[in-house]
C-alpha cells in the first residue's frame, strides 16, 4: 500500500480532474490517477485484478460515489461534470443545454471539480481513520501509559518498518520484562498511523513445552503460528485445514499484500532460528516483527535488535511516572538519589521496578533491597521471581485465585466470564480482583474490542505462577 500522508484539497482537485479526462482511457498512464487513494485501492482489491482496465474501474467507481455524493447536494454541479467528462460533452453544446455562457460552463466546472474533491476528501479521511481503527484494534492493548529510554530504538525500528527493502523479518531481542512487547506495541501503533501495510496481525505464542515436553518443538510452534495466522486472515478455510494447505493459502496472500505480522512471546532459541527461516519464505512485501529473549541465527533478509536495560535516569524517572500512577505520592515525589538506590539493586528492568514500586507502597521497601543485595542475581528473571514471591503475600484471597488461573488462557487471554467459572469467585469479588491485579501490574488486558476485554498475565508471571503450582503438591 502507497498512501501519501501529505494528501491535500488542491492536490486532489487537479487529480480528480486528471481522472475525470481519462474517463474513457485503461492505459499505464491513466491507471495511476488516484491510485494513492485509500478508496481507491480497496476497490482494485475487491476487482482481485492489477491491468490498467481493473486500475481505471476502481478509480471511475470511487468517482462515481463522489459524484452521486455531489448531486445529492449541487445536482447542476454533478451534472456539468458527468456531461463534460462522462458524455464527453463539449462546453459549447453544454452551455446550449443549460442555457449559460461557456464562461458560466468553465467557471462552474470549476467550482464542480472543488465540491467534488472535497467529498472525496472526506470519504478518504473516514477510509484511512476506519482502516487505522481497525488495524489498530488487531494490536494488545498498551500496557503502559508512557516508555522510557526507547525513543532512539523506536524511531530505528519504526524506519525499518516503512521501508521497502529488506529486513523482512525483525526480531527484537532482551531479557524478560525489559520491554519488547511494550516496544513493539507503542512502534506498530506509529507504522499504524502512516497507512504502511494493508493488515496488521499480532499473534502470541503459547507456550505449551512444558506440559507436553516430547510433542512440542519449533516445527510445532511454527505450526501452530500458521494456524492463528490462518484463521485471522483466511477465516473461510475449513477449521480442519491441514498445516501444507494453510500454507499455500497464506504465500500468495503475503506475497501479494503488504501484512505486518508480529509475533510475540518467542522463547527457545531454536524456535526463533526455526521460525526466522520459514518466515523469511513468505515475507516480502510482508514483513514480519518478532519478540525473542535470545537472538536467532543470522540469515540474508533479517536484523536482530538487543534492548538494553534502562539507564539510571530512566530507571527513576519510570519509578516516579509509575509511583503517580498507582497513589504513591512519595515515591512519585522521591529525590532522585533515594529512588536510585532500587535501580543499584535490580538494574534497569521495567518490570522488576514496577514490581518493587508496588511492594514499596505496602510494606517496608528497605529490609528486601537490602537482602537482594546479600544474594545479587545477576538474571533478570531470577531476580523477577523473588521479587514476587515478596509480592505473594500482599495479594488477596481473590487476586492469588485469579493468577493461580490465568496460565490456562491461550493466546488471546481469558475473557471476564471464563475467568469466573474457573476462578469460583461471585462477580463483585472478581471485579474487584482484577482491579488489584491491573494496579499491580500483574494482569493485562489482551486484547480490547469495543465492548469486550480479554485478560492474560506476563509470561514472567506465567512462570512464577506454574512455579507456585508446582510447589505444595501443586497448591498455591
Amino acid at each position: 500500500m502507497t498512501l501519501s500522508n501529505n494528501l491535500t484539497l488542491s492536490q486532489l482537485k487537479k487529480d480528480v480532474h486528471a481522472a475525470l479526462k481519462h474517463w474513457h482511457a485503461a492505459d499505464d498512464q491513466s491507471e495511476h490517477l488516484l491510485a494513492y487513494l485509500l478508496l481507491v485501492q480497496q476497490r482494485q482489491r475487491q476487482l482481485g485484478l492489477q491491468t490498467p482496465a481493473a486500475w481505471r474501474l476502481a478509480i471511475n467507481e470511487v468517482l462515481l460515489v463522489g459524484l452521486k455524493h455531489l448531486e445529492q447536494q449541487q445536482s447542476q454541479a454533478a451534472q456539468i461534470l458527468k456531461k463534460r467528462f462522462l458524455d464527453r460533452e463539449t462546453t459549447l453544446r453544454l452551455s446550449t443545454l443549460l442555457e449559460l455562457s461557456q464562461d458560466q460552463v468553465k467557471h462552474k466546472q470549476r467550482e464542480a471539480l472543488q465540491w467534488l474533491a472535497e467529498i472525496l476528501l472526506d470519504m478518504e479521511n473516514r477510509a484511512r481513520a476506519d482502516l487505522m481503527a481497525q488495524q489498530g484494534a488487531q494490536l494488545e492493548a498498551p500496557s503502559y501509559t508512557r516508555l522510557f529510554g526507547v525513543d532512539g530504538l523506536s524511531d530505528q525500528l519504526l524506519g525499518l518498518l516503512t521501508t521497502a527493502v529488506s529486513p523482512w523479518v525483525i526480531t527484537l531481542v532482551g531479557i524478560g520484562g525489559i520491554g519488547k512487547t511494550s516496544l513493539a506495541n507503542h512502534t506498530v501503533r506509529r507504522v499504524i498511523r502512516r497507512l504502511y501495510y494493508d493488515e496488521v496481525v499480532w499473534l502470541k505464542i503459547t507456550h505449551r513445552a512444558q506440559l507436553h515436553p516430547l510433542k512440542h518443538g519449533p516445527v510445532q510452534t511454527f505450526e501452530q503460528l500458521v494456524g492463528q495466522l490462518g484463521r485471522q486472515l483466511l477465516p473461510a478455510l475449513p477449521r480442519n485445514s491441514t498445516h501444507d494447505d494453510l500454507l499455500r493459502s497464506l504465500r500468495p496472500l503475503l506475497k501479494n499484500q503488504a501484512h505486518l505480522i508480529i509475533i510475540d512471546n518467542l522463547e527457545l532459541p531454536a524456535d526463533a532460528s526455526y521460525m526466522l527461516a520459514e518466515l523469511l519464505t513468505l515475507a516480502q512485501p510482508s514483513r514480519f516483527l518478532l519478540t525473542s529473549r535470545t537472538p536467532p541465527a543470522d540469515h540474508a533478509g533479517s536484523l536482530s535488535l538487543t534492548l538494553p536495560e534502562l539507564s539510571a535516569a530512566d530507571s527513576v524517572a519510570l519509578i516516579q511516572h509509575y509511583a503517580g500512577e498507582i497513589g504513591f505520592a512519595e515515591a512519585a515525589n522521591a529525590a532522585y538519589a533515594d529512588l536510585l538506590p532500587i535501580y543499584e539493586v535490580v538494574g534497569g528492568n521495567p518490570f522488576a521496578l514496577k514490581q518493587l514500586v508496588n511492594l514499596g507502597k505496602r510494606r517496608p521497601l528497605l529490609p528486601l533491597l537490602a537482602a537482594l543485595r546479600e544474594q545479587p542475581l545477576v538474571e533478570g528473571e531470577a531476580i523477577y521471581q523473588r521479587i514476587l514471591r515478596e509480592t505473594w503475600p500482599t495479594l488477596s484471597d481473590d487476586a492469588k485465585a485469579i493468577l493461580a488461573i490465568m496460565p490456562l488462557a491461550a493466546e488471546g487471554g481469558l475473557d471476564p466470564e471464563q475467568i469466573a467459572a474457573l476462578s469460583g469467585l461471585a462477580e463483585p469479588q472478581m471485579w474487584l480482583a482484577i482491579d488489584e491485579l491491573i494496579g499491580r501490574s500483574l494482569l493485562e488486558v489482551r486484547r480490547s474490542q469495543i465492548w469486550e476485554r480479554f485478560y492474560g498475565i506476563h509470561r514472567l508471571t506465567e512462570l512464577f505462577v506454574r512455579s507456585l503450582l508446582d510447589d505444595d503438591d501443586g497448591h498455591v
